[in-house]
């Protein structure tokens, strides 16, 4: 049965990328838009709504929920939009074999103590070099 799952969803994204490509992109776009423009309106300073006597606008109050509102609308039409690019990702997560914890441990410490390594290395040559220098800077080189 997991198998029949698999296959359903991999048909349903598959329609998706092949079918209806300009959509997906199209709703991204307008999404990203649509929360810029929320974000803006809850801001107040590059776009305000004035001038109007229209219920849903006549406190700052009812604009700020508004603004939330549309923020919410684009944010959900930009992961509606993303969505089907990351489900390949997801179901390729589950197949990764991950490190124990052990192994994250070792190869941790190893990469501290070569990143330490190399700083004490640098310190070394700034060390050894840096009276070189001011030599030859004194002549004037």
């Amino acid at each position: 049965m997991p198998e029949k799952k698999e296959e359903k969803v991999a048909k349903v994204l598959k329609v998706l990328k092949t079918e209806y490509p300009f959509e997906g992109l199209l709703l991204g776009v307008l999404g990203a838009l649509v929360l810029v423009l929320g974000i803006y309106i809850l801001e107040g300073d590059v776009l305000r709504i004035t001038m109007t006597d229209f219920w849903l606008f006549n406190t700052p109050t009812k604009i700020t929920i508004f603004s939330i509102v549309v923020i919410i609308i684009g944010s959900v039409a930009l992961l509606v939009a993303l969505a089907p690019f990351f489900m390949p990702g997801l179901s390729e997560m589950k197949r990764v074999s991950w490190p124990t914890k052990n192994t994250m441990t070792n190869h941790t410490a190893r990469v501290f103590g070569f990143v330490i390594f190399l700083g004490m290395m640098f310190v070394l040559y700034d060390f050894v070099f840096r009276p070189i220098f001011d030599f030859l800077y004194g002549l004037g080189a």
